[in-house]
């Protein structure tokens, strides 16, 4: 089915959402809520990517037009990507434990740090970063190791959290699911995109049958289907995070109607999947 309408919909939505928090004072204790707003980035550009792939691509030689294609192997890793940076968004922001919250930014902020010490510093400037960055990392560690969340993990996992796996006993099955998809539905549509993203045989062979425009239109138009159910899990996420943001939701009674339509949960999917 077409999903173009409902996708610019709640793409607007979304902008109305993110944009309820522009110019808001971030108090000194609160500086690390500021990355839900870099990840609603993050996501925003991904979809609005995706929008702009499905609209196809025209290949021009000499002036004139060759062939035109829509690149909906493209669409699918950037779909994936868009699904993950929500699922972080969630696992960070998405329950009403703030305390928590801000545990599993530290732990998400120390994974980030540690990564880039392991990448080759090229010029003076990498180097100083790096350096810079290091203190950051200790103080992080401390306050991890200080903070009361520290009890519920053994002492194997406290480890691996300290060395940078902030997922740690949790993949991104589990995050989907906690994030309220069904479990059959996470794992069809995830698996499906990696495949495209690992360049799995699958991936090669839909994209040698799909030769017409309006085979790769269909294969695209799926994934603006995918868009628009976490666009609408998202709208809610970020409506429950920020008051600013709940109070534009009520304002626009027709995309929130839409939101609501495609926020697929376990329950709704469960006739589908048989449990």
């Amino acid at each position: 089915m077409p999903y173009n309408t409902e996708y610019a919909s709640l793409l607007e939505l979304f902008i109305k959402l993110v944009e309820s928090q522009a110019g808001r004072e971030i108090k000194p204790n609160e500086v690390w809520l500021n990355d839900a707003q870099v990840l609603a980035t993050k996501l925003f550009k991904h979809l609005v990517a995706m929008q702009t792939l499905h609209l196809g691509t025209t290949v021009r030689r000499d002036n004139e037009t060759d062939f035109t294609f829509v690149d909906h192997g493209s669409i699918k890793v950037v779909t994936r990507a868009a699904f993950e940076t929500y699922l972080v968004f969630f696992y960070l922001y998405g329950n009403s434990d703030r305390a928590l919250s801000e545990f599993r930014h530290k732990t998400w902020h120390l994974g980030g740090l540690i990564d880039r010490q392991k990448f080759h510093a090229s010029s003076s400037q990498a180097r100083e970063t790096l350096i810079d960055e290091k203190e950051q990392i200790d103080k992080l560690k401390s306050e991890v190791t200080n903070s009361t969340q520290i009890c519920d993990y053994t002492g194997k996992q406290i480890k691996r959290l300290l060395g940078g796996e902030w997922r740690i006993g949790s993949g991104w099955l589990d995050l989907g699911i906690s994030a309220g998809f069904h479990k059959e539905y996470f794992k069809n549509i995830y698996g499906y995109l990696c495949g495209y993203s690992h360049s799995s045989y699958l991936s090669a062979l839909q994209i040698g049958q799909a030769q017409s425009i309006e085979d790769q239109k269909m294969l695209s138009e799926a994934m603006l289907g995918v868009g628009v159910v976490v666009m609408a899990h998202f709208t809610f996420s970020y409506s429950n995070t920020f008051s600013t943001a709940n109070n534009v939701l009520l304002a626009n009674p027709a995309a929130k109607s839409i939101a609501e339509k495609w926020k697929f949960g376990p329950e709704d999917m469960s006739k589908i999947y048989g449990n």
